[in-house]
């Protein structure tokens, strides 16, 4: 082998180790500090009633500081650049759904849209989604709502096999639901389950669910 082939090598081997702590860092959310020392879950009693430490409560003053409306609908940070805000949350009340959801939504539209990518103060998420979410999960998994936004971001990045299972144990918590029987029917619909789409397309209307783009969907394979 020739010297040049030689030094070519140990120069993709010294690249591959560099990179491989940040690919390992870019998944790994679960050592991230709580900002309050502990998790607090977003349903808890403790998280919402002020106290002597959290005069108007915790869930208060984390979405008044972090979750604001800018933040929410993903237009702009409020004490810096995004996700900066939805991290605050998610390392204070970890299994907080609109949050978590609103991080896969940022975390979707930064690697689909270039125009939300080159947006002043959008930067890089450091850590997945799907990591969080199931931090979330592990924490507290009786919760049928973290099941129903795993399922959510699942949908939303195309994964639909891993879409229904998730929706699936979301109902087994929760039958009642309307938006995850509406959501279940889209998944079991781009897998071509037509007879699963439409039996939770019924459980969905049936429970008052407004949007139509399911029936609007099924209708047009009625008239194929």
């Amino acid at each position: 082998m020739s010297n040049s082939k030689i030094v070519k090598i140990c120069a993709l081997l010294i690249v591959s180790l560099v990179l491989a702590p940040l690919t390992l860092l870019a998944a790994d959310c679960e050592e991230l500090p709580w900002r309050r020392g502990k998790p607090y879950d977003y349903y808890d009693v403790e998280t919402r009633e002020p106290s002597g430490t959290f005069s108007l409560g915790l869930l208060y003053m984390v979405e008044s500081a972090h979750f604001t409306r800018n933040v929410r609908t993903l237009k702009k940070g409020h004490t810096g650049a995004q996700p900066g805000d939805l991290m605050f949350v998610l390392s204070s009340i970890p299994n907080h759904p609109e949050a978590l959801d609103a991080y896969s939504k940022y975390t979707h539209f930064y690697n689909t849209r270039e125009s939300f990518r080159i947006k002043k103060l959008n930067s890089k998420p450091k850590f997945s989604p799907e990591c969080f979410i199931k931090r979330a999960i592990a924490l507290y998994p009786k919760y049928a709502s973290t099941h129903l936004v795993l399922g959510m971001h699942y949908y939303r990045n195309t994964q639909f096999n891993k879409a229904i299972a998730a929706l699936q144990q979301s109902l087994s918590i929760d039958n009642e639901n309307a938006e995850t029987h509406y959501i279940l029917g889209l998944a079991f619909l781009k897998i071509g389950n037509i007879d699963s789409a439409k039996l939770h397309a019924e459980k969905a209307y049936a429970r008052g669910y407004p949007l139509p783009g399911l029936k609007n969907e099924l209708a047009k394979f009625e008239k194929q």
